[in-house]
């Protein structure tokens, strides 16, 4: 009997042991976990005394091409000095490991665990710091000889493409919301439009720069990790990620506020902020959220679908309409 095609495997941590991580010089007693599923598969990977993560990507998500380019983005970091999570090369040289998995090919990279501890409260000390490693990267990428083979965080990225997975989930839902949102992403749309897209506004972005993406050690110092969402766009929008993130988990303004005030401090004593970006700020605060809903409608967040309903567009929705009541350029 023939295998039945699948969407989307589990790769099996005991495999990984057997067929992936022996590519690698790594200590022995290799211990292998499942820790996280999403658009990427995470395992966390303990070799002897040392910690490691792995990372599969999802079929279709990404080429080997563009996770090629996001290691040789964070080569090139390292080696200019800042604080990232190194990738962990093969001992054949060749970076990332393809895997032949039933849906088709998955392609594997080995990180360095970041030195330190995730927070979940972030202070205002350490959204500081965040901001100057921010600028660091902002800076030297700018600074880079190459271009890296990556997609562009454009309104293609952040709005259109979204905008069609949410319609497709949303097909049978009679609601207003999809209206109101389509409504606000074309304004969104014109403006951006309108932006400049030339360095140093415009260049290379981490894409993902909220707290869940850094590790502090004990003396406040941040580490970088997760890369996947680089690409190039508007700094701005890049920098308005953190301030999105305190809004997705409903932080008190007051928090919010403070620690979004540290994060562009911090910024601003390794690179000036970009142009204008108190007027972009809503802009992108509405593009991140539809790329968001985007991820969901389009299965690849893990999400279940069927909670994609009525009851979860109003709940994506309602930030977008606190920000169309707060800000003018996104009220129309």
């Amino acid at each position: 009997m023939s295998k039945f095609p699948v969407c989307s495997s589990v790769l099996s941590p005991e495999a990984l042991v057997e067929q992936v991580l022996p590519g690698y010089a790594l200590p022995e007693s290799l211990h292998c976990r499942l820790i996280s599923r999403s658009m990427n598969d995470v395992y966390h990977v303990a070799a002897g005394a040392e910690t490691f993560f792995m990372r599969v990507t999802g079929h279709g998500w990404r080429s080997r091409e563009e996770v090629a380019a996001e290691v040789a983005l964070i080569a090139d970091l390292h080696l200019r000095g800042l604080a990232v999570a190194p990738v962990v090369p093969r001992a054949d040289g060749t970076i990332p490991a393809t895997i032949a998995a039933p849906e088709g090919a998955r392609y594997a990279t080995l990180f360095a665990a970041a030195p330190g501890e995730s927070v979940r409260d972030i202070t205002s000390l350490q959204s500081r710091a965040y901001g100057r490693l921010a600028a660091a990267l902002h800076a030297a990428a700018d600074a880079a000889p190459t271009l890296y083979r990556r997609f562009h965080l454009d309104e293609r990225h952040l709005l259109d493409e979204p905008l069609k997975a949410i319609r497709t989930a949303m097909l049978n839902v009679d609601s207003d919301d999809l209206i109101f949102l389509e409504i606000v992403a074309e304004r969104v749309r014109h403006h951006l439009l309108a932006l400049p897209r030339t360095p140093p506004g415009y260049g290379l972005c981490q894409g993902d720069l909220h707290p869940g993406n850094v590790r502090f050690d004990a003396a406040g110092q941040p580490t970088l990790f997760d890369f996947d969402c680089m690409g190039y766009g508007w700094r701005a929008y890049d920098l308005t990620v953190f301030l999105w993130n305190a809004f997705g988990e409903r932080r008190p303004k007051r928090w919010r506020e403070s620690r979004w005030r540290a994060f562009l401090h911090g910024y601003q004593e390794v690179r000036p902020l970009p142009d204008a970006l108190d007027a972009m700020l809503p802009l992108f605060l509405v593009a991140r959220q539809i790329w968001l809903m985007g991820l969901d409608a389009a299965d690849r967040s893990g999400l279940p679908p069927q909670w994609l309903t009525g009851d979860w567009l109003r709940d994506m929705v309602r930030p977008v309409r606190t920000w169309v009541s707060e800000y003018p350029i996104v009220a129309g």
